[in-house]
Order: C-alpha cells, then sequence, then structure tokens
C-alpha cells in the first residue's frame, strides 16, 4: 500500500488530473460515436425499409407489415424517367473528376517541388479560393452563360464543375507531391523520360492515395450537387440526379406517393454510400498520409 501511495505521489497534480481526465474525455467519445452511428443506420434502414413499404405502411409505422413492395421503384424508373438522370449525373461526376485531376495533379506537383517567379503568389491564390463560397459566382456567371445563350448544356455545367473544383484539388494534391522524393522524377528524366511522362509514370503511382482520395470527395460533391445543376442544366435531357429527386418529390407530395419519393431516395443514395464503404480505408490512408511529410 505504501508503494502504491509512494507511486502516486511521485506523479504529478496535471499528470494525475491528464491520466482520469483522458479516460473520461475517452469514454465521452466512445459513447457520443456509438449514439450517432446508430442514429444514422436507423435513419438510413428507416428510409430504406420505406422505400419497399406501402404510403399506408409509412403513415402508420407498420414498415412492411404489407410485404415487400418495389411498386415505388417502378414508378421513379418508368414514369420520372430517372435512369436518365442517373446516366447524367454519372457522365458529370466522372468528367469533372477525371478532368481535375488531369489539370490540378502537375499544377499541385508544380507547386510543391518547383520554385520559380510568382510562386508565392500561384499558391496564396489557390489557398484564398478555398474561402469564397462558390454560391458568391454564381449570379454574375448565371449572367454571362445566359447572355451567350449557353445555359442548359451539359458542356457548360461541365467547364463549371471543373473552374469551382481546382483549388480545392490543387491544394489538397499539393500536400501528397510534398512527400514524394524529387529524386523519383529526376531518376526518370535521366532514364531518357520526358517532364510529362515522367510525371505521369512515375510520380503519379506514388501519389495513387491522395489522387484517389481527392477523387472520392470530388465525387461525393458533384453527385449531391444540386444549386449550380438546377441553375444550369434544368432540362430533362441534362438534368442531374440531385435536381431530378427535387422533380420527383414535388411530383410525389402532390400524388402522396410516399413510397416512390423514399425509392428515389434510395437511388440517389446508394451509390455515393457503396462507394464510401468500399474505398472508406483508402480515404482514411490517404488523409493520414498527406498529413505527414517526409
Amino acid at each position: 500500500m505504501k508503494k502504491i501511495n509512494s507511486l502516486y505521489k511521485s506523479k504529478s497534480p496535471a499528470e494525475r488530473i491528464n491520466g482520469v481526465g483522458g479516460k473520461i474525455t475517452h469514454s465521452i467519445g466512445e459513447i457520443i460515436i456509438v449514439l450517432w452511428v446508430a442514429f444514422t443506420v436507423v435513419i438510413i434502414g428507416w428510409v430504406c425499409l420505406a422505400s419497399m413499404s406501402s404510403t399506408r405502411n409509412i403513415f402508420t409505422n407498420k414498415l412492411l407489415s404489407s410485404g415487400l413492395t418495389f411498386k415505388g421503384f417502378e414508378i421513379v424508373f418508368k414514369q420520372y424517367n430517372i435512369m436518365r438522370y442517373f446516366i447524367n449525373s454519372v457522365l458529370y461526376t466522372g468528367v469533372a473528376c477525371a478532368g481535375l485531376i488531369v489539370l490540378c495533379a502537375p499544377a499541385a506537383f508544380v507547386l510543391s517541388k518547383f520554385t520559380f517567379k510568382g510562386k508565392k503568389w500561384f499558391s496564396l491564390i489557390f489557398s484564398t479560393s478555398l474561402g469564397l463560397p462558390s454560391i458568391m459566382l454564381l449570379p454574375p456567371l448565371f449572367m454571362i452563360i445566359c447572355k451567350f445563350n449557353i445555359n442548359n448544356s451539359v458542356l457548360t455545367l461541365l467547364i463549371v464543375y471543373i473552374a469551382t473544383g481546382i483549388a480545392f484539388t490543387t491544394v489538397f494534391l499539393m500536400g501528397f507531391f510534398g512527400t514524394i522524393p524529387m529524386s523519383v522524377f529526376d531518376s526518370g528524366l535521366i532514364d531518357g523520360c520526358s517532364h510529362i511522362s515522367a510525371f505521369w509514370k512515375l510520380v503519379i503511382p506514388l501519389a495513387q492515395p491522395g489522387i484517389i482520395t481527392v477523387t472520392i470527395f470530388n465525387f461525393i460533391g458533384y453527385w449531391n450537387e444540386y444549386i449550380w445543376a438546377l441553375s444550369l442544366a434544368n432540362n430533362a435531357n441534362t438534368r442531374t440526379l440531385a435536381v431530378g429527386l427535387q422533380t420527383i418529390t414535388q411530383g410525389m407530395g402532390n400524388t402522396g406517393n410516399y413510397t416512390g419519393l423514399f425509392a428515389g431516395v434510395v437511388v440517389v443514395f446508394v451509390p455515393t454510400f457503396i462507394l464510401y464503404i468500399l474505398l472508406s480505408d483508402k480515404i482514411i490512408a490517404g488523409i493520414t498520409s498527406g498529413s505527414v511529410k517526409g
């Protein structure tokens, strides 16, 4: 007992407080995480079950009491042509994510590895742009697009998506390229590669965790984007899935078909959810590897 007391007294008050406080903080954090996960699972599960229940079962809170029904999915696919919106969203998101990597990866590598006149200003411009809400660009850009009559165009929305994502993607990738030794790039030049081929063949594979991570973030952002798509591509041929879901929500709300409404929500939500589940380890690994330079 005396030995235990002596060990306890040997610790400073700050160490004793941090030890007890650290355990309490850790326990509170675990409880909060568990509650948040449980809440999220319940909400997602309820929406999925509601999409396969009748409207009567939804309002009486007796999901699936009348058995499974897929009429909601049949309506959103046939009557509201949600597959067309789905294909549009895949096109917008895929091309925008690929275009951002092609444009921003070389820029991030140059800004992180090379010294040239104006480098600090370019880095400052990219960093400052992150604090500028993209919604502030909507009124003037919308007026310009309408003046040239290029709204409701697939190409217009793609250009806007890529332009508004350059700052974030470039700054994000700069941290990853900063961890790659310059000797990798120089060895490619010594072996006879051009600057472009040395970059794409040797540097890009090493920056793969960062590229995958930022692509997933961009995918989630563009897949769920609403304001730009509503303003610049709001007709039956160019409408995205998020805007299409709003159309479905209004239609289902007027007719009282809440089964179809929740079916549309599931169609929008499932691709992002599956992507995140499959690549969650890569996201975490990419963020942690980009935060440590060595």
